[in-house]
This record gives structure tokens, C-alpha cells and sequence, in this order.
């Protein structure tokens, strides 16, 4: 009996040991975070960094190799914009009147990609008031504001010399700030105004689904509001923001209403959904209601949720694969949510190049209409890949790349000289982006 005693002790200390030698391997922090990172980030994702609107520098953020550097002067007050793709960013010169293309060079086959010259595409797409950017699989569409004409671009055709992006009119379509996006139906959901407001000419009240050639072919004249205002979409359906809730556009040829979530959503100024961001991979949508917060918005069940209550959000946006949510506060305090259920992963304080055009003008920012602007703009000191979160640290001389599900630091890139803008360029193939 003593001897049967002693094996069990002996099997129990046995057991435990090897119990606490896995636990150990579990919690084993590689000793060279940055081998971790280079492991694990995109083969094919890189870095677009402007100098002094001067330069476009493509930077391998894993080898921190500047690939290319493009000496040409930018636009001023141009917005930067990324294709699909990742390999374009597409420059809306509101105020020229004009867009272009920048090509970083990265080509996504799907299964592998290519690396080219960045070079300025010598393509430019003259509209009145190019306002407005969306995009979803191979389509990109922009609203002009100085006419209500969108614009098509197929990505996928912008590297043919040939290829020409139509400028399509809108019958009976007056000017305003304005929205579309292209469903997978091949309509186009495009805002309309229908008898504007004393106190309200320039912004939208009705959406209705427009062919290739501008005519409109399904109106919904049930679905009429006070304004509309940010729009975006999966392909297969279409939301925009307005002052009496959410308009859904689907690929079903329906229009219809969300009705705002409780009394706190009204047509008061600021306190309506102002804009609407999706991804490709989601079938959920997320609205930001200025004074108020973020809202989780599912058009399946017709639904709304409050996720997040604050008067303190300065712009939210997806990782590049729309598992991530991210919310930027005016603190700079970064909160990553799980996507798909809107449930908060993990949250930090971090240190953050100023945007000082962009801060000027929310203070400085007279009217309604141009705070909701300032909703759409895209950010310049942060960026995401599948994985990680490159931040533009105050000296504008370093990157901070934050591992997404825990904002814990990996990497800190050092550069030569100060970046005004970090873009993530190119893709993430997804078999790597396991940590």
C-alpha cells in the first residue's frame, strides 16, 4: 500500500511539473519582437509616406527599405484615398477640380503579387467638385458636388492606357454634398435632393438606385428626409446616414428606413448619424453620431445599437481585413473592438503625431455642414494592416507598430527625415496573418 502511495505522489509531482513547463512555453515573449513582426506582416504590405508634399516614399516596413521615392509637388488639401486593392491611392483635388492616381506598384494576383515602379499614374479625371469617396470589390465611385455627376472607376482597368473613368450625369440632378456607391447589382444608390429645407440647400433628402447611363430605375418615395449625410457599403447593401435614421439601399432593388435608436438621435444638429463606415468582409455597419457615440447598425434585423457614448471620437476605421474597429479619441486614446460583434478587445493612450490642419479646422469649423465634413476625413498618422497599427509618433520621425489585439509595441521604425502622412499600401495574403 505504502508503495502504491508513493507512485501516485511521484505521477502527481510528475504531472504538475509538466503542467507548469507548458504554462511557461504558453507565456514565452520572443525575445526579438521585432523577428516576430517581420515574420508575420504581408509579404506585400508597404508604407506610403509623404514628405513636405513634395515626396511619395513606399517604404517595406518589415526590412525598413524605402523601395521607391517619387519627387513630384502634391496637391494642397488633396485627400488620399485606398483602392481595394491596396494599390492605388487615389487623390481627390477637390478644389482643382480633378483626381488622380498614385500606383505604388504593388500588384495583388490573389495567390502572389509583383512589385513595380510607384510612379503618378498620367491619368486625371476632370469633375466639378469631386467631393465624396467610396469603393467596394473592384469599383470605385465618387460623388461631384458641383453637379450631382458621380464618377466610375474599375481598378482593376486603371493600369490600361486606354482606360478612360466615366463622369456620369444624373437626370434632374441639382448641386450638393452628396453621396453614391455601386452595388453588386450594377445600380449605383446615389442621393438626391428633393424639396431642400430653408435651412438646409445643400445637403440631400432622398436616395434612389441609378443605372450606368444616370437614369433612375427604383425610387422609394416613402423613404424621405430631413438630410443625408456619409454613405458606405458591402456590394450587397448600401447605408447613409441621415437626420431620421439609416437608409438602406440593398442589391435587391429596396430602399428603406432605420428609424433612429432612442430620442438621443434626432435631427438636432450633431446629434445624427453623420457617417457610416463598412468593409467588404462585414455584414454589420458602424455610424458615428458626433455628440453622441458610435452605433453598431445591423440591416439584416433592421437594428440599431449604442456601442459607445462621446462627444470625444475623432475618427474611426477598419483594419485591413474588417476584423478590427478602431476608434481614435481627441485624448488619443485608441480602442480596438472586435468587428463583427462590436465588443471592446482592449484600449491604450497612445503618443500620436498632431494633425493640425485637421484639428484647426474641427475648432475653426463654422457650420454643420463642414463639421460633417471633417467626419469623412481619412486619417494621416494612423494606419492598419490585417494585424497591426502603424502610428506616427509626435517627432514625425518614428513609427510605432502596435499589435492590433493587444496595442502592445512590436517594432519602432526610425526614419531619415519628418512624414506629413503614413498610408498602408498594398495586401496582406491571409494565410500569414495568424500571430
Amino acid at each position: 500500500m505504502r508503495n502504491l502511495r508513493l507512485f501516485f505522489m511521484l505521477l502527481s509531482l510528475s504531472w504538475l511539473t509538466f503542467s507548469c513547463s507548458d504554462d511557461d512555453n504558453n507565456n514565452v515573449v520572443p525575445d526579438d519582437a521585432s523577428q516576430s513582426f517581420g515574420e508575420l506582416e504581408g509579404e506585400y504590405i508597404r508604407l506610403a509616406m509623404m514628405v513636405d508634399s513634395t515626396q511619395m516614399m513606399i517604404m517595406d516596413p518589415v526590412s525598413e527599405q524605402t523601395k521607391f521615392t517619387v519627387s513630384e509637388p502634391m496637391t494642397p488639401g488633396a485627400r488620399y484615398y485606398l483602392s481595394p486593392t491596396g494599390r492605388y491611392l487615389v487623390s481627390i483635388e477637390r478644389s482643382q477640380n480633378q483626381t488622380r492616381f498614385f500606383d505604388v506598384g504593388i500588384v495583388n494576383h490573389n495567390d502572389h503579387g509583383h512589385e513595380y515602379q510607384a510612379l503618378w499614374l498620367d491619368k486625371v479625371i476632370t469633375s466639378p467638385l469631386p467631393t465624396h469617396y467610396s469603393d467596394t470589390g473592384d469599383d470605385i465611385v465618387i460623388f461631384n458636388d458641383g453637379d450631382g455627376s458621380i464618377i466610375h472607376i474599375e481598378e482593376s482597368r486603371l493600369e490600361f492606357d486606354g482606360y478612360q473613368a466615366p463622369v456620369i450625369p444624373m437626370p434632374n440632378q441639382t448641386q450638393h454634398h452628396g453621396a453614391t456607391v455601386r452595388l453588386d447589382n450594377g445600380l449605383f444608390a446615389v442621393t438626391f435632393q428633393d424639396n431642400p429645407t430653408e435651412g438646409n440647400k445643400r445637403l440631400p433628402q432622398a436616395v434612389k438606385l441609378v443605372d450606368g447611363q444616370g437614369q433612375v430605375q427604383v425610387d422609394n418615395e416613402d423613404v424621405r428626409v430631413g438630410a443625408i449625410h456619409g454613405n458606405t457599403s458591402n456590394g450587397k447593401v448600401a447605408l447613409f446616414g441621415s437626420t431620421d435614421g439609416v437608409i438602406v439601399a440593398n442589391a435587391n432593388n429596396e430602399i428603406s428606413l432605420i428609424p433612429n435608436v432612442d430620442t438621443l438621435l434626432n435631427a438636432t444638429s450633431g446629434n445624427w448619424i453623420g457617417r457610416v463606415i463598412g468593409h467588404d468582409d462585414l455584414d454589420v455597419f458602424y455610424g458615428w453620431v458626433r455628440l453622441q457615440g458610435l452605433l453598431r447598425i445591423d440591416p439584416a434585423s433592421q437594428s440599431m445599437t449604442r456601442f459607445y457614448e462621446g462627444d470625444d471620437v475623432k475618427s474611426i476605421f477598419f483594419s485591413e481585413d474588417g476584423a478590427y474597429l478602431i476608434l481614435h479619441k481627441t485624448d488619443d486614446e485608441i480602442v480596438v473592438y472586435n468587428a463583427a460583434s462590436g465588443n471592446e478587445m482592449t484600449q491604450e493612450v497612445i503618443a500620436i503625431a498632431p494633425d493640425a490642419a485637421y484639428d484647426n479646422a474641427r475648432k475653426e469649423a463654422p457650420t454643420e455642414l463642414e463639421r460633417l465634413r471633417l467626419m469623412e476625413e481619412p486619417e494621416r498618422v494612423l494606419t492598419t494592416s490585417a494585424e497591426f497599427l502603424y502610428v506616427l509618433e509626435p517627432s514625425q520621425t518614428e513609427i510605432n507598430v502596435l499589435r492590433l489585439s493587444d496595442l502592445s509595441s512590436v517594432k519602432t521604425i526610425t526614419l531619415d527625415a519628418p512624414v506629413d502622412l503614413i498610408k498602408r499600401v498594398g495586401f496582406h495574403r491571409k494565410e500569414n496573418a495568424a500571430w
